[in-house]
């Protein structure tokens, strides 16, 4: 199951990107009880997914057209 949780929004002339984390329990034997995360980035009816929340940071800004 893939859980959801709102780790900051940045608000710019373009207007307001929402980088959510998304995290994945992993099931499988050698990798049970680990969470995998990746991050999306979701600004009007744009939407990126990232693999760290540095560069989702940096798309949230270009989204936003934030300084």
């Amino acid at each position: 199951m893939t859980e959801r949780t709102l780790i900051t929004a940045i608000e710019g002339p373009k207007g307001k990107a929402e980088v959510w984390e998304l995290s994945e329990e992993q099931t499988g034997t050698v990798t049970s009880g680990v969470a995998s995360s990746t991050y999306e980035i979701v600004c009007g009816d744009q939407k990126e997914t990232t693999l760290t929340l540095g560069e989702a940071s940096i798309v949230a800004h270009e989204f936003a057209g934030a300084d």
